[in-house]
C-alpha cells in the first residue's frame, strides 16, 4: 500500500482563457474607438471655432462700414443745405439697407451652423451611446466569463478536497479496523 500524496491533475489553462482573451480584445478594440471619437469632437469643435471667428469679423465690418457711412452723414448734416439733406437720406437709407442685409446673412449663417453643431451632437450622442453599451456588454461578459471560470476552479477543488477526505479517511480505518479485528480474534483464540 503506497501513501504518497495524489497529485492533482494539472489541466491546461489556455483552452478556458480564449474566450476571456476575445472579449479583452474587443474591450481594448471599443476603448480606441472611443479614444478616435474624442478627437473628432474635438476636430468639431475647433471647426466651429473657427467659424464662428470668420463671423465675428463679418461682423466687424459690417459695424465698421455702418460706422463710416454715420460719420460721413454726420458730416453733411454740418453743411446743412438742401441738396446734403436729400444725399444723408439716401446715405442713412444705404446704410441701413446695408446693415440689415449683413445682420440677416449672419443670422441665417449661425442659424446654418447651429443646426449643423446639433445634428453633430445627436450623432455624437447615438455614437456615445453605442460605445457606452458596447463597452457594458463587453464588461458584462468578461465578468461572467471569469465569475463561470472561478465557479468551474471552485467545484473542481471542492470535488477535489472531498475526494482526499474520503480517501484518507478510509486509508485510516480500514486498516486500523483490520488491526483491531485481528488482535479480538488472536485474544478470543488463544485466550477464550
Amino acid at each position: 500500500m503506497s501513501w504518497q500524496a495524489d497529485k492533482p491533475n494539472q489541466e491546461p489553462t489556455s483552452k478556458p482563457n480564449e474566450p476571456l482573451k476575445q472579449q479583452l480584445t474587443q474591450l481594448e478594440r471599443t476603448l480606441i474607438e472611443l479614444r478616435n471619437y474624442q478627437g473628432t469632437q474635438i476636430q468639431l469643435q475647433a471647426t466651429a471655432k473657427t467659424s464662428l471667428d470668420q463671423q465675428l469679423q463679418q461682423i466687424e465690418q459690417t459695424a465698421q462700414q455702418v460706422n463710416h457711412q454715420f460719420q460721413t452723414t454726420l458730416n453733411n448734416l454740418d453743411a446743412s443745405n438742401n441738396s446734403s439733406q436729400v444725399q444723408l437720406k439716401q446715405t442713412l437709407q444705404n446704410a441701413y439697407a446695408a446693415f440689415q442685409k449683413q445682420t440677416q446673412l449672419i443670422s441665417q449663417q449661425n442659424l446654418t451652423a447651429l443646426k449643423q453643431i446639433q445634428a453633430e451632437q445627436v450623432k455624437s450622442t447615438q455614437t456615445v451611446n453605442q460605445l457606452s453599451s458596447q463597452v457594458s456588454q463587453t464588461i458584462q461578459a468578461t465578468m461572467a466569463q471569469i465569475a463561470k471560470q472561478v465557479e468551474q476552479q471552485l467545484q473542481t477543488t471542492k470535488r477535489r478536497f472531498s475526494w482526499y477526505e474520503i480517501k484518507n479517511y478510509l486509508l485510516a480505518v480500514i486498516p486500523t479496523g483490520i488491526l483491531t479485528g485481528l488482535i479480538f480474534w488472536l485474544l478470543t483464540r488463544y485466550f477464550g
